[in-house]
């Protein structure tokens, strides 16, 4: 009993006996209604006024009954989706529409047919779609301005726009409306309404305009939301792929280095045995050079990873810049002297950055060990310090042998070389970890091209001298 009564056909015709009472009571009980009723000659077929009372309340009770039994089965009918707030304008709109028309048509009965089946079905629809949509929970959630100032709030300029417009053209048409019908029934038998001149000059101007503002500002939002939603979907598919990318290097990486563990233990093992054979010596001294590097290659893989996730535990603490330059420096004394490259460090300054200590090192690493591998040979790689102005900047410059064709925003994407042949025996990681470490510390690396002149330029926040001493 309760599935039939909540069924949609059940509330249908519920509705359908409840506009025919109160179109009977209109036409038994209410002035004009009752003039006309008797002028066409309806009076006689209608029943008793009491019974009609009795009819229209009973229809009414199972009708709203039968929205609030089936309330979760017909919220999710599209007629109760559409937009709330849209459906109470658009109902004021078409109200006061057909009450011009029906002042026009007053001495017709098809008109009285026509424009009273109008305001039957949109107010039974009202009242239904009010009952359907409160006690199944959806109003909130089928009112579509919250959502776009969730997206454009009321702080920002935009937010606050949107709603005057909206709050206007609401006021504008509400106001136009009221104004609309009382125009309408100002008219009478020796005034006749002038439908065209109303219909421009009332409701076109005071409620049509209005109407055409609120659809074409949701048109709008809707475009903003549709490009903000689009946007945030490709953002969160890319961090779902680098999040998957870096899963899938860490975990490739652990494997490998058990197995690469093996390798360099054996290989040591072999070595060790000082076997007659030089042959066999030189095949272990291959082993251990490519072991080594491998090894080299997956730790920069690995660093790679967790520097691209944000994974790596930050500790920042003053660091003298001039100090652990030279250290660095110090590290590549035999590459740079390998290339007859001349290394011309920054003056003895006594500036303090904030920063890793650990990260920073690897950073300097990097971009020293990039310019040992690929500067001209016989030329000279400079270290500077000046003031940024958000902190102190180390540019880090070399010549190098060829003109670099790639793009100095490209050099710090993953597995990019200067060097497009692939020579040498880097990972085609360096500048990337040290993009990414450089970010992790608050500061900054850029990399600028000049023909064959390269630099790197990295910027930190600069401890004030004051906390220093």
């Amino acid at each position: 009993m309760k599935r039939v009564i909540g069924s949609s056909w059940f509330a249908a015709v519920a509705f359908t006996v409840t506009s025919l009472g109160l179109i009977a009571m209109l036409y038994q009980r209410v002035e004009p209604f009752r003039y006309y009723g008797g002028r066409f000659g309806v009076a006689p077929f209608l029943p008793d006024p009491r019974v009609t009372t009795v009819l229209l309340l009973v229809a009414a009770t199972l009708a709203t009954l039968s929205c609030l039994l089936g309330a979760h089965r017909m919220a999710q009918q599209r007629i109760h989706r559409l937009d709330w707030f849209f459906v109470v304008i658009g109902e004021v709109a078409v109200w006061s529409l057909v009450a011009g028309f029906f002042e026009k048509g007053r001495g017709l009965w098809n008109w009285h047919v026509i424009c009273l089946a109008v305001l039957a079905a949109s107010g039974c629809y009202l009242w239904a779609t009010i009952l359907v949509r409160l006690r199944a929970g959806s109003l909130s959630d089928t009112i579509f301005w919250p959502k776009v100032f969730r997206t454009l709030p009321l702080n920002q300029f935009a937010g606050i726009f949107v709603l005057a417009v909206v709050a206007i053209a609401t006021f504008v048409l509400a106001t136009g409306a009221q104004s609309a019908v009382q125009a309408a029934v100002r008219s009478g038998p020796y005034r006749d309404l002038s439908l065209v001149w109303w219909l421009i000059g009332e409701w076109g101007t005071k409620v049509g305009l209005a109407g055409l503002t609120l659809v074409a500002v949701a048109v709008l939002c809707r475009s903003i939301l549709s490009i903000t939603a689009a946007k945030e979907a490709a953002v969160e598919a890319r961090l779902r792929e680098e999040r998957f990318r870096a899963e899938l290097i860490t975990n490739l990486t652990h494997d490998l280095r058990t197995p690469l563990t093996s390798i360099v233990s054996y290989v040591d093992l072999i070595a060790k045995l000082e076997l007659p054979e030089p042959r066999l010596t030189e095949y272990t001294g291959v082993l251990t050079r490519k072991a080594d590097r491998l090894k080299g290659l997956i730790g920069d893989l690995l660093d790679a990873s967790r520097a691209s996730a944000g994974n790596l535990p930050v500790r920042l603490q003053p660091i003298g810049i001039s100090e652990i330059v030279s250290q660095v420096a110090g590290d590549f004394d035999d590459a740079l002297n390998a290339r007859r490259l001349t290394w011309v460090g920054p003056p003895p300054a006594t500036d303090v950055v904030l920063a890793d200590g650990e990260h920073l090192y690897r950073v300097l690493e990097n971009l020293i060990g990039n310019a040992a591998k690929y500067a001209a040979p016989g030329s000279c790689v400079h270290a500077d310090l000046d003031r940024a102005p958000h902190g102190l900047r180390l540019r880090i410059s070399n010549r190098t042998s060829e003109p670099l064709l790639v793009r100095p925003a490209e050099l710090t994407a993953q597995f990019v070389r200067g060097d497009t042949s692939r020579h040498g025996d880097g990972s085609a990681l360096g500048l990337f970890i040290a993009d990414r470490l450089t970010a992790l510390m608050a500061g900054r690396l850029t990399v600028t091209v000049d023909q064959d002149r390269f630099t790197a330029a990295v910027e930190l926040p600069l401890v004030p001298a004051s906390l220093t001493r």
